[in-house]
């Protein structure tokens, strides 16, 4: 019998928090010797702009999404697939989680197209190949994959990363897609948490303003996993005490569900 198949976005800004970033790891390093499959797609957007800011670049978002030119480009790189990617692969070998650190563009696992011209080396997720993720599964890895992605010539796109964890959540067929950040979940116009959303309702608080900025492609994300056969999605609250071994050893919901 295959082992549940979980797809873990873990954000930047819960990256930021030290106590935050040792919790997770110590869940998930308890979760993983029970048998669970994961991908870790990790976030990086603090550390992304830290490096532009170092690098006298100036930062720029659209809808959520950061504007990225050639020199942006190799900063994501740098940040991501260097910086980031390898702390949380040491983090988790402290732990005895034996974590192997890739890249989207590694074994084509993510290919993409421009997906606005307005926001530069953006990329739209066109296919996903999970070959080198299974490789890395029944060699008893964990992937920690840092979502950039390569385009019809090989060239480097900057993805969102809770666009790529979702399209990886997807074409695995997912138990479970988790995203893990340092905000409740989804909020209402009152600042409440809502507890669940489907697509519809999505719609509509879209339409209001009340989902906007960084949360757009976290409630997208879940949905398209959704839709091409991820069986749950939850915004966690990164936050709540070992919220990530909570919400798949006892179900607690800790955030926002969405379902289709």
């Amino acid at each position: 019998m295959t082992p549940d198949t979980v797809v873990v976005k873990y954000g930047g800004h819960a990256m930021s928090d030290a106590a935050l970033a040792a919790a997770f790891a110590d869940d998930l390093a308890g979760l993983a010797v029970r048998g669970m499959r994961f991908v870790i797609v990790h976030g990086g957007g603090p550390q992304i702009t830290g490096l532009l800011k170092r690098l006298n670049i100036e930062s720029r978002f659209a809808d959520g999404l950061r504007v990225t030119d050639a020199a942006t480009m190799q900063a994501v790189e740098m940040a991501l697939c260097g910086e980031v990617n390898k702390a949380v692969v040491s983090s988790l070998s402290r732990r005895r989680v034996r974590a192997a650190g890739i890249s989207g563009r590694d074994g084509g696992l993510l290919r993409a197209e421009v997906r606005n011209p307005a926001l530069g080396l953006v990329g739209e997720v066109r296919s996903v190949d999970p070959a080198l993720l299974e490789c890395l599964f029944n060699g008893g890895f964990v992937p920690v994959v840092a979502p950039v992605a390569s385009d019809p010539d090989g060239e480097p796109l900057n993805i969102n990363a809770d666009t790529a964890a979702g399209a990886i959540a997807g074409a695995l067929r997912a138990a479970y897609f988790v995203l893990v950040s340092d905000v409740p979940g989804v909020l209402d116009a009152g600042k409440k948490l809502i507890p669940e959303l489907d697509g519809a309702a999505v719609a509509r608080l879209r339409d209001e303003g009340v989902i906007s900025g960084g949360m757009i492609p976290k409630v997208a994300a879940c949905l398209n996993a959704l839709s091409a056969g991820c069986a749950r999605a939850l915004i966690l609250d990164g936050r709540a005490p070992s919220g990530l071994r909570r919400c798949l050893s006892g179900g607690e919901a800790l955030g926002t569900v969405i379902v289709e």
